[in-house]
């Protein structure tokens, strides 16, 4: 019989064998998206509520590509269900979206958040508790989030017409301003 001893350190051994031959395909994550970073082509499961097709002036479909959205600024922002953060943010940028109404730019910025793992029941609950104003998709099983590098939440990216990443941002945007003055920038 093994000493108790030899066993643990066995065990240890195996866990850590099984640990590293993970490790590589972690190490071929995709890294998030940076400045200048063209976005990969994202396939969204369309919302259940038909004001959020009308505001990306999206037809009724059961998914859609930020290509066929109608915008010319997108405010891309991934967010966690259970993400304390993510909902410390979410008066921000429901004030930065009235913001940007108040200024006319309506019509070519368009906010949406990703929530990445959530559930049907899930995203009506931030839905409410967070009372987003703009349109929350869901990421039940985190294709997106996978797709855009896995970054930590609340993670915010500016994407133009063409794809191109414009801003990105990790944690929670404190300066509200510098955003809406560079939204504003890339908006003329």
């Amino acid at each position: 019989m093994l000493h108790s001893t030899t066993a643990r350190c066995l065990a240890l051994a195996w866990l850590a064998g099984l640990l590293a031959m993970s490790l590589p395909n972690a190490a071929m994550a995709a890294e998030p998206p940076q400045e200048g970073d063209e976005l990969p082509e994202l396939v969204f499961v369309a919302s259940d509520r038909p004001e959020d097709a009308d505001y990306l002036g999206l037809p009724d479909t059961e998914t859609f590509t930020l290509a066929e959205a109608d915008y010319e600024i997108l405010l891309l922002e991934i967010i966690g269900v259970y993400c304390p953060y993510c909902h410390e943010q979410a008066p921000l940028f429901n004030d930065l979206a009235q913001r940007i109404e108040r200024a006319g730019l309506d019509g070519q910025v368009k906010l949406i958040a990703v929530a990445s793992g959530a559930t049907p029941e899930e995203l009506a609950y931030v839905r409410d508790y967070s009372a987003y104003i703009y349109p929350l998709f869901r990421d039940q099983d985190y294709s997106l989030h996978q797709q855009l590098g896995e970054p930590q939440t609340p993670f915010t990216l500016l994407v133009n017409r063409q794809g191109e990443v414009i801003y990105t941002h990790m944690g929670v945007v404190e300066d509200i301003d510098a955003l809406f003055n560079r939204i504003k920038e890339s908006a003329e």
